[in-house]
């Protein structure tokens, strides 16, 4: 990996020349190449996080997999019905990894490319844990290792994945405590939050000072005509003095805020994403038009004021009791294409090592087939994606696929042997949190080995 740190002009004409590849001899591509060289003086000090979470628990048995010998026959038997024929896995070779040959689903071939050429990492076996337990703990059911609070309920598991405090409630999300700490030395003057969701309300982005903005796939959140023509008319004006005119009234006080801030955001936020376009073509998708919106939104970084970016999109559908071996492929490929459109559109708009998009979800599922699909689970897999990822590698744990495997909770069930806690810390430090401010993000750090698992140069 020395090479590719240090040899950035071959990096960046090799990132260029992929784009190209595709759009060669276009005015299209004249464009994306101008809007990039454009970008690129203005990107050094910038950096966004985006949260890609895969609502409902992501089978992680038939996102990646053994591909051939005795690992895939293991695979195979475990998964009985689900198991993947291994013509449908696509062929990886990470950098490093002694474990038995891997291979996405066929499903994932958008991705594979960004994996081969190093702007992709898999992270293996991460989940919510309260302390570092193993195997024999979880079996011998020892009271001095605390496990996290209803295990295997997606309510309480998404909410222990986006807290970061699998141990306790918590009204504030680690994406959200990130925020704390950097919106103010970066954001100086920004009126929009720090933190932007187009997936809706989440506690992941909820910081202690940190309000999420929320925006739809066209833009910001239409308040209504207060105070510009519309539908309204001449009445409109009166009414923005009656939603934003101050109050006495505690209550009424505190309305009138929100009122104001939220007529002012989307006057500023519709403003600044006015002249900025999509770089690339993004699916129909509601996953697809979550990171076009977001796309748009990195490009009016300056418009809004903003160094530093946090966003957050959703792609449901993922609990597949059921119907999993037709379901799972087409939620894979709406996930694959999406994020590689999304990368395109960083390396367009000349972001691609200043934006890194990593995936979360409630939890993986369990190798053991219900009949049809697969019941919730721990530990799974995810993906990090970006030019400042140090990518064609696994991270953390390869589990053994098969039942009764050293991390086997139970039906297959993998206990994770990496923390969600670690996952974060690594994030944060790459966005520019200090070592020393960790445990503000994930105050449960100081437990695990790992405040860097190194996928981030």
């Amino acid at each position: 990996m020395a090479n590719i740190d240090h040899h950035l002009g071959r990096r960046d004409f090799l990132k260029r020349a992929s784009v190209a590849s595709c759009l060669a001899g276009t005015p299209f591509m004249a464009n994306l190449m101008a809007i990039g060289a454009a970008s690129a003086g203005e990107s050094s000090d910038y950096k966004a996080l985006v949260c890609i979470f895969l609502a409902g628990g992501n089978d992680q048995s038939n996102t990646v997999a053994p591909r051939s010998g005795s690992a895939y026959d293991a695979y195979a038997r475990a998964r009985s019905i689900l198991a993947l024929p291994a013509s449908q896995l696509l062929a990886l070779a990470p950098q490093g990894f002694n474990g038995a040959p891997l291979g996405f689903n066929s499903a994932l071939s958008s991705l594979k490319p960004l994996f081969d050429s190093g702007r992709l990492a898999l992270l293996a076996n991460v989940g919510p844990l309260s302390v570092p337990t193993t195997l024999a703990q979880w079996n011998g059911g020892n009271p001095t290792v605390q496990v996290p609070f209803q295990l295997f309920s997606h309510a309480d598991q998404t909410g222990a994945w986006q807290t970061g405090l699998p141990n306790r409630a918590s009204a504030s999300g680690w994406l959200g405590r990130i925020g704390d700490l950097t919106a103010g030395a970066f954001n100086t003057g920004s009126g929009i939050s720090i933190a932007i969701s187009a997936a809706g309300n989440n506690v992941m982005q909820t910081g202690n000072s940190t309000t999420q903005y929320q925006i739809t796939t066209e833009g910001a959140v239409k308040v209504g005509p207060l105070g510009w023509d519309g539908v309204w008319g001449p009445v409109g004006a009166p009414l923005r003095r009656l939603m934003t005119e101050p109050r006495s009234n505690l209550l009424e006080a505190e309305l009138t805020k929100v009122a104001t801030r939220s007529i002012n955001a989307e006057v500023q936020v519709n403003s600044a994403l006015a002249g900025v376009a999509a770089p690339t073509s993004f699916s129909s998708s509601l996953l697809g038009q979550q990171l076009k919106i977001v796309a748009r939104t990195i490009g009016a970084r300056a418009g809004l004021g903003q160094k530093r970016q946090i966003f957050f999109v959703q792609a449901d559908g993922f609990d597949m009791h059921g119907d999993l071996v037709v379901d799972h492929g087409s939620k894979l490929k709406d996930l694959g294409d999406a994020m590689a459109a999304f990368y395109q559109a960083t390396v367009a708009m000349g972001v691609a090592g200043n934006v890194t998009t990593f995936t979360a979800s409630d939890f993986g599922r369990a190798l053991q087939t219900n009949g049809r699909g697969s019941d919730h689970g721990w530990g799974g897999h995810h993906f990090i994606m970006g030019d400042a990822v140090q990518g064609n590698r696994v991270y953390g744990t390869f589990p053994t696929v098969a039942l009764k495997g050293p991390e086997d909770a139970g039906q297959g069930r993998l206990l994770p042997t990496t923390s969600v806690d670690e996952y974060a810390a690594t994030l944060a430090r790459w966005f520019g949190v200090a070592d020393a401010d960790l445990a503000t993000v994930v105050p449960n750090i100081g437990r695990f080995a790992n405040r860097n698992l190194g996928f981030l140069g």
